[in-house]
């Protein structure tokens, strides 16, 4: 009798505390299942908000959300195919403006190789032209001292002319070398005059003096 007795008192007790705590258990299961809806209606609006398509509803059928999917993968290819064609353009633009600095690059160098050859050519021009005056008063000097007797000095400005006329040959033009040519022939024969006809010397000094002025340029 006592074993029945507490038989019940302990299925009534489980019952009591059945009835309190089935409630707790459900708040519990409920809160969890609350917070995981919570963090998938976060999740979508993250993804709503970033592609900007139009908020999917918790409860939107297969259809709406493969509409959703569909959209959200057009604009990630839209997205992607505006940032190509940006950085086309970009790397064509960087393109264009290489070529042109490469080209006014080119052309400067040109320009300023064409003045250094030009300046090249006009300080060559300008030696020679100051070689050939030296040589013209070492030949007005040699008459000179011819004048005044004063032969051997005659015969070493001679020398030293000829010597003059070695050095500008190898800057010579082909019809410059011509003239010298014929110029140092002159002032061979010129030499043996200065002391068999001094007046034929002067008079032959005096010409090649002359004709040494069409070697200026």
């Amino acid at each position: 009798m006592k074993g029945v007795i507490v038989a019940v008192i302990a299925v009534i007790v489980l019952a009591v505390v059945g009835i309190l705590g089935l409630p707790v258990l459900m708040d519990k299961h409920i809160a969890s299942l609350r917070q995981d809806v919570q963090d998938v209606k976060q999740r979508l609006q993250k993804i709503e908000d970033e592609s900007k398509v139009a908020p999917l509803a918790l409860d939107a059928d297969a259809q709406k959300i493969i509409k959703t999917v569909n959209a959200l993968a057009l604009q990630v290819d839209t997205n992607e195919n505006s940032r190509k064609k940006d950085i086309s353009i970009q790397n064509e633009t960087i393109q264009k403006q290489k070529a042109a600095t490469d080209e006014a690059l080119k052309k400067q160098m040109e320009t300023i190789e064409k003045n250094h050859t030009d300046m090249q050519s006009q300080l060559h021009i300008s030696r020679f032209n100051a070689a050939v005056e030296d040589i013209r008063q070492h030949m007005l000097k040699a008459r000179m001292e011819v004048i005044a007797k004063n032969l051997g000095n005659a015969r070493t400005e001679i020398d030293y002319i000829d010597e003059l006329f070695t050095t500008v040959y190898t800057s010579a033009k082909d019809e410059q070398k011509q003239i010298i040519d014929e110029l140092r022939a002159s002032l061979k024969k010129a030499k043996t005059e200065i002391d068999t006809d001094l007046p034929s010397f002067i008079n032959r000094m005096n010409a090649v003096w002359h004709e040494t002025g069409r070697l200026l340029k």
